[in-house]
């Protein structure tokens, strides 16, 4: 009945959006006009022989998401293994990649953290600051950093993209909201103008004493209570300054303040020792300096990551807590050196440290030296090359070549791209639990030992655009990889490596998988139609499909748990006086179970989030939102044992203004 329910409700959205509208947030006719950084060159997307995403400012304020990773849900090729709502934590992965083999960038920075990927989401800006999110999948090594396998996502601020003038202006715009289980929600941000100073700031909140749980930890383990809730406090400000020196100079900075408590039961393990909470604390700070010309551009660019985490696995345990840095810089100039040919060379460099208890204190350097070449090769094909050699002191030295192709033409677009990565382990992977005496059965152990993971991507796409508001694209890609790592569960008796193990138990222990492919398909089509009275309806059906291969035949976390069937609808209809969106996805992928812990990840489950959005007073300015988060209260995990909350509703006021 179950199943029938879920196809029954797919069939009826999808009829809905075929007989309808519009290419939300995606690629567009209209966005193809705007220049990505899919690499180092700005290019129009049409050109770029990329797929790429474009998500705006107006996007993220329509959609019913409190969070970045739920805004990335429904674009094609992007898969998230989420531990709770509201940005609590998620994985992030784009193609099939594991969730440290994407790349998250803020203003042209890194910000994946240097002690787990699983941290990647905790972004450093509110939402209300963010002028759009491009996302290009596929490999972008040599542009960015050795580890971008499956894509990128940049996140790009107001003050950061928006250029100075001579006039003086002042806007704001977020929202707060209340909720079930004393849900409370803010994201506010501001940016003004002063001639030739901007400023902006932001602030995003998310705290909730959390839904109920029964404990399947209770009578096992002495500490646990019958129930448990999945409470959290997220607490984001941000503030960024800009300056325009001249026409050609210009300085940017910002800094940003992080801190998440939050319950993590079952975030990392499948132990029934689980009853886990997190503390987590990063401050950012990031420096630009950039100068432009007629023929070169100049770009300058720092950053510095500090970062503290209190993981408290039981009460009855002692606390893990760790210290990290990172500091980044990128240095890039590009030269045009006639209409039809553009160079790019530059430079890349990261340090990391880390003080644990739990993983003992490292550090890791890392530099690299990229040229990029970008070429009108006929009337219509547009060719773009490059090259990094990359060093790193987890594998020394490594060449990683790039290249794209785009043939753009009135109404249709074919690319192809091909490209090599490469990734070393994080600290977690390599040293996690490594300082623990007489570790449990059930928790992670990382691996000193580790080779780092080498990926080689091709791909291949059209996007059509037969009349005006209708978009249909599609893309096939196939990606090797060599060494991937993962947790895999292992006897300790075949751990050479560790003597803090209890004989004959089995845990999860970092290990290179031999190799693994994954072939995979990501489709869209949009529809827009224009109603009267400035009115308009318009659908999204975006689809993807993955299927991921290992010789080896280990039993890996993390590689393979990502949907193997992933179809989501975008459905909106915008009104003088209302607005109604609601996105929803059918997901179907291996089914995983571990009765011990109550974990259970179904093969196939639908999800449906709801805003409604009443403007009674000034069109676009101030309204009154209601959203339904997980609106048909599906019972589900996307990691084992992590409980997803069910319907959860919230209303509140969102401005504009």
């Amino acid at each position: 009945m179950r199943k029938l329910q879920i196809r029954t409700c797919s069939l009826v959205l999808l009829l809905i959006t075929l007989t309808t509208s519009s290419a939300f947030a995606q690629i567009t006719m209209e966005l193809d006009s705007i220049e990505v950084t899919a690499t180092r060159i700005p290019t129009l997307i049409k050109e770029s022989g990329k797929s790429v995403s474009i998500i705006t400012h107006e996007d993220i304020q329509a959609m019913p998401v409190t969070s970045v990773d739920e805004l990335l849900q429904s674009l094609p090729g992007v898969n998230l293994n989420s531990r709770n709502a509201f940005g609590v934590q998620a994985d992030i992965g784009m193609r099939g990649s594991t969730f440290a083999q994407v790349l998250v960038l803020v203003d042209g920075i890194r910000i994946n953290d240097p002690l787990t990927a699983h941290f990647n989401n905790n972004i450093p800006v509110s939402m209300s600051e963010i002028e759009r999110i491009e996302i290009i999948r596929g490999p972008a090594a040599t542009s960015y950093g050795a580890d971008a396998v499956g894509g990128i996502i940049h996140i790009k601020t107001r003050t950061f993209v928006n250029g100075s003038d001579t006039t003086r202006k002042f806007s704001s715009s977020g929202n707060i909201g209340y909720g079930e289980h004393s849900l409370f929600l803010t994201d506010a941000g501001f940016h003004g103008q002063l001639d030739k100073l901007q400023i902006s700031g932001g602030i995003k909140t998310s705290i909730s004493e959390g839904q109920t749980f029964q404990n399947p930890n209770f009578g096992q383990v002495e500490s646990a209570d019958q129930t448990y809730r999945n409470d959290f406090n997220l607490q984001t400000y941000t503030l960024s300054a800009a300056y325009q020196f001249s026409d050609k100079w210009r300085l940017y900075s910002r800094v940003g303040f992080d801190e998440r408590d939050f319950s993590a039961k079952y975030f990392y393990t499948g132990s029934t020792f689980d009853e886990s909470y997190e503390e987590t604390e990063s401050v950012w700070t990031q420096l630009a300096l950039s100068r432009t010309g007629e023929m070169h551009q100049t770009d300058l660019n720092m950053g510095y990551r500090n970062g503290s985490d209190y993981f408290l696995f039981n009460p009855a345990l002692p606390a893990n807590e760790h210290t990290t840095g990172q500091y980044a810089f990128s240095l890039n100039h590009g030269i045009n050196l006639d209409n039809d040919l553009r160079l790019s060379i530059g430079t890349q460099g990261f340090h990391k440290t880390i003080e644990s208890t739990d993983r003992g204190n490292h550090e890791n350097s890392s530099i690299g030296f990229y040229t990029i070449l970008s070429k009108q090769l006929t009337e219509h094909l547009k060719g773009t090359a490059s090259a990094r050699l990359e060093y790193d002191e987890n594998f020394g030295t490594e060449f990683l070549p790039q290249v794209s192709l785009a043939y753009p033409l009135e109404n249709v677009s074919f690319r192809s791209s091909f490209g090599k990565a490469i990734r070393a382990g994080d600290f977690t992977e390599r040293f996690v639990s490594t300082q623990i005496k007489d570790l449990s059965p059930g928790r992670n152990l990382g691996n000193a030992d580790l080779e780092a993971e080498t990926s080689y991507t091709i791909d291949f796409g059209v996007d059509i655009y037969p009349y005006d508001g209708l978009t249909i694209s599609n893309t096939a890609f196939y990606r090797t990889s060599d060494n991937l790592i993962d947790y895999t569960v292992t006897n300790s008796n075949s751990i050479s490596n560790s003597d803090k193990l209890q004989p004959d138990a089995e845990y999860y222990y970092a290990t290179n998988v031999s190799d693994s492919r994954t072939f995979g398909v990501e489709s869209l089509i949009g529809k827009y139609f224009a109603l009267a009275n400035s009115r308009f309806l318009h659908a999204e059906v975006n689809y993807t499909y993955l299927y991921t291969t290992n010789d080896a035949g280990d039993v890996s976390k993390y590689i393979a748990n990502h949907p193997k069937h992933d179809l989501s609808f975008i459905l909106s209809y915008q009104g003088e006086y209302f607005d109604v969106t609601s996105t929803s996805h059918l997901i179907k992928r291996n089914s995983e179970s571990l009765s011990a812990i109550n974990g259970r990840i179904q093969s196939d489950y639908f999800l449906s989030h709801l805003k409604v959005e009443a403007m009674p007073f000034s069109k676009n300015r101030v309204s009154f939102y209601m959203k339904v988060h997980n609106l048909l209260d599906t019972d589900y995990q996307e990691i084992l044992g992590a409980q997803m909350p069910g319907r959860w509703v919230m209303a509140g006021l969102q401005w504009n203004i």
